[in-house]
């Protein structure tokens, strides 16, 4: 099969590798679509210490099973389906609980087995067993459902959040997944949301989502800005999609009195440290979230918030690459040119779909 191989920091070639082999207990996926995420981009420039060259990348995958093992009854050949990378032991107390982002020996596809950049992608036996495989409704796309996985992670923190009726939500960042977090906070029943960004161009292509204000940090005091929205109160939730140590902190000062801040983006790891005012966060009685990947469960829910029309996952995919094509792919993500980016090993095989995406730019 043809595959993109990471062969360290800044390489990626295609190249043909055997494609994998069906054990006990697998499942193999012909992969219609893998999105490219921003960790992908950042171990593709900056490498990871989980991940060890050469592996496939992609862990945003769309496809059709091809091949189950004969002790797999669960699934069958022609399901459409997805694949939440994170693999939990399936017996730990997280797991137990339907937290199986926090196993402590969890594995993830594209850091210990290979990715979804590629033709075809074996899920292992561990998580066929523990159900990290959900089937595509019949009216969600495949390009549609390789949004799927981001979103999870976004339902994974809103959980956490605890998002309810009538709450103010500032979102800082205005890429795919701040759009991802405002969109679902609406359908959470969010009063308001708040999509604050330091791009104006970014901001100027969110508008068409319809959110209740638009914070630009180049020309605005973000927070200010969103005291005057809330009537000097602050929003009820931030959530911070940007890896800034300055957004941050910006996300903690924007809070209201007992108000949530999520840390939703990581930083990074040579600079993780922030110094807050921790009087500020004492006496407003604020509360710090971190939120970290997704459970299988997640991806479900995201499936059907996708298939319902609550996340406008056409609008949020903008580009669609050839396997060939994937380095550039990841320029587009370098560039943030546009939103969303996924790559089609067997692109000529979408052409009905890429018609329902009017407006995706398709690079061969």
């Amino acid at each position: 099969m043809k595959a993109a191989i990471y062969q360290g920091i800044g390489k990626m070639t295609v190249e043909e590798i055997e494609t994998p082999q069906v054990q006990l207990g697998t499942v193999l996926i012909k992969v219609k679509a893998c999105a490219i995420c921003g960790g992908d981009l950042r171990t593709f420039r900056h490498g990871h210490a989980a991940i060890k060259p050469p592996i496939v990348l992609g862990h945003e995958i769309a496809g059709e099973i091809v091949e189950v093992a004969s002790d797999v009854t669960a699934y069958s050949v022609g399901d459409r389906v997805i694949v939440a990378p994170g693999i939990g032991c399936g017996t730990c107390s997280y797991c137990s609980s339907g937290w199986q982002n926090m196993c402590y020996t969890r594995k993830t596809i594209a850091h210990h087995y290979n990715g979804g950049f590629a033709e075809y992608v074996l899920v292992p036996a561990g998580g066929v067993r523990v159900g990290n495989i959900n089937r595509i409704p019949d009216e969600v796309t495949y390009l549609e459902a390789s949004l799927a996985e981001p979103l999870a992670c976004v339902l994974n923190a809103q959980e956490v959040m605890n998002i309810g009726l009538g709450d103010s939500v500032a979102v800082i960042g205005a890429g795919p997944i701040g759009i991802m977090h405002a969109e679902a906070a609406r359908a959470r029943g969010a009063g308001k949301v708040f999509l604050v960004n330091r791009s104006s161009r970014r901001l100027e292509e969110a508008k068409s989502f319809g959110f209740d204000g638009y914070i630009d940090l180049s020309s605005q005091d973000g927070a200010k800005a969103v005291m005057e929205l809330t009537g000097g109160l602050g929003a009820n939730v931030v959530i911070v999609t940007a890896g800034t140590p300055e957004a941050q902190l910006l996300g903690i000062n924007m809070a209201s009195k007992m108000g949530k801040v999520c840390l939703f983006a990581g930083l990074p790891k040579d600079q993780p440290a922030i110094t807050i005012d921790a009087n500020y966060v004492h006496y407003r009685q604020i509360a710090i979230y971190g939120a970290f990947s997704s459970a299988p469960r997640h991806n479900a829910l995201a499936l059907e918030l996708i298939r319902n029309g609550k996340v406008s996952a056409k609008k949020i995919l903008t580009h669609l690459v050839s396997l060939d094509e994937i380095c550039q792919g990841m320029d587009l993500v370098t560039k943030r040119a546009g939103l969303r980016v996924s790559v089609a090993p067997f692109l000529d095989e979408l052409e009905d779909e890429i018609g329902q995406h009017s407006e995706i730019i398709v690079i061969k």
